[in-house]
């Protein structure tokens, strides 16, 4: 509300329209009222005279010193043309309140003290040409002039407190910026940190799995060379969880980093009775074991989308077959109309490492087979 009342106008706007408005025509009647009472000695020419006088208070947010002067130049010819035979005092010194509040609260300290003179010398014009209710020079100096001069301290003290507001704005707009520029400066320097660690995590991890691999080619004895080659899955594993886990944190879309290890063929139960409660049933048939991250995420996900092709995953059946070249996926359940997009899914993912999936002759069990490549297991 205070930068309303001291920001600057390069137009007058719908208030100031109204309030000159408004006084115009309490103008106009005022000084028709005067004309038809014998009492004073008002002609029809000074009606639209006297509103012009109040005309200026259309730009008194535009230009206050400007209106402060066009309303004495008017009124100084009212009085010369009319004389003191009317009253002019109950409409102009609302009109001279209203300019000296604009002129203290939007002009600075140089033009606010011109228009201060102007809008003095206007209300003493005012008060001595005012005839039947004896107005004098008198009127204006213990009356008028200082309530005009008090509101005109009023304005001045209303843009100090713009002036005041504006600055802390500002100040605080740049706090913000500069707390806002601090914390990114901060989130970099995590990054780069982060940036430096994942380098030398892989530098040690690739180092630790080259020793393994040198370690296992020495070895004669089988046995031997699959407990290596075990072992190096082992680490490769833990170094991909490592890495999801300071990637995750290096993540900056917004969004939560997920950087949690991926889910595996051990963790099939847990899905079977998210899905389907506990009516859904896991088989496991052949010699179950370690089968590289990829494949084991992409058998999870087969099991996963199969499951929402089904009409009651509740009673599904999923049985996996470790062979000795592949593994085989069988989920058994009825397919629901709308389990197409599902079904294509999981046939998408299984066509990453060759395999496919098919459906039973009675179109009601999908069968999915993912082939392993044989040194891809251990």
């Amino acid at each position: 509300m205070i930068r309303s009342m001291t920001s600057p106008r390069t137009r007058p706007g719908t208030l100031d329209v109204a309030i000159a408005a408004v006084a115009a025509v309490v103008a106009g009647a005022f000084m028709t009222f005067q004309v038809l009472d014998d009492s004073y000695a008002a002609t029809w020419p000074a009606v639209p005279l006297f509103m012009l006088c109040v005309v200026p208070l259309l730009w008194r947010r535009v230009a206050p010193l400007g209106a402060a002067l066009a309303a004495l130049g008017i009124t100084g010819v009212h009085a010369a043309v009319f004389g003191d035979d009317v009253i002019r005092c109950g409409v102009l010194i609302p009109v001279a309140l209203l300019l000296a509040f604009a002129c203290g609260a939007r002009l600075d300290r140089v033009r606010a003290l011109a228009g201060l003179v102007a809008i003095l010398a206007f209300t003493a014009l005012v008060c001595v040409t005012d005839h039947p209710l004896g107005a004098d020079a008198a009127a204006f100096y213990t009356f008028a002039g200082p309530i005009v001069a008090a509101v005109w301290v009023v304005g001045l003290l209303v843009r100090a407190r713009g002036r005041m507001v504006a600055e802390l704005q500002t100040r605080t707009a740049e706090l913000r910026e500069a707390r806002d520029e601090r914390a990114r400066l901060e989130v970099a320097g995590d990054r780069a940190r982060l940036s430096g660690e994942l380098d030398a995590l892989l530098t040690r991890r690739l180092d630790a799995l080259a020793a393994l691999a040198d370690e296992g080619a020495g070895h004669e004895d089988p046995a031997a060379a699959s407990a290596a080659l075990a072992r190096i899955e082992a680490e490769s594993r833990a170094t991909l969880d490592q890495m999801r886990a300071v990637v995750g944190v290096l993540r900056d879309d917004g969004d939560e980093a997920e950087w949690e290890p991926q889910p595996t063929l051990t963790q099939l139960d847990a899905l079977l009775l998210r899905a389907g409660g506990p009516g859904a049933r896991l088989r496991v048939e052949g010699r179950p074991r370690a089968l590289p991250a990829a494949v084991e995420l992409s058998a999870y996900r087969v099991v996963e989308h199969l499951l929402e092709a089904l009409e009651d995953p509740g009673e599904a059946e999923v049985v996996l077959r470790f062979q000795d070249e592949a593994l085989g996926i069988d989920v058994g359940g009825r397919l629901r109309r709308r389990g197409g997009a599902a079904l294509e899914r999981a046939r998408e993912r299984a066509r990453l490492h060759g395999g496919s999936v098919a459906l039973a002759p009675d179109a009601a069990t999908p069968r999915a087979e993912v082939l392993l490549p044989m040194y891809a297991t251990v």
